[in-house]
């Protein structure tokens, strides 16, 4: 069965938003209104930011055993290697 579907229109769209609408719709393959309607329903069904801050407090703390900027920056740290890596970053330069 199909799901029930209505019209809505929105008046008062500055003609570059409804440009860069059009061009992001088209990207993606798609019609203007697929896209808005995509675009509408991520919307809908994200969490409220109050409603995900209050659920990330009800889960224990995480005891990590060092200070989380000294985690994160040697995460960090090894992503970059691993992109240096990738790229040839890390290899001296060829003569």
């Amino acid at each position: 069965m199909k799901p029930k579907t209505t019209d809505l229109q929105i008046r008062g769209i500055p003609v570059k938003t409804r440009d860069a609408l059009r061009r992001k719709a088209e990207s993606k393959g798609l019609s203007m209104s697929q896209y808005l309607v995509d675009l509408i329903r991520r919307d809908v069904d994200k969490l409220p930011l109050e409603e995900w801050l209050a659920l990330v407090r009800t889960d224990p703390p995480v005891k990590l055993g060092r200070p989380a900027a000294e985690v994160l920056r040697e995460v960090h740290d090894e992503e970059d290697a691993r992109w240096d890596a990738y790229f040839g970053f890390d290899a001296p330069p060829e003569r």
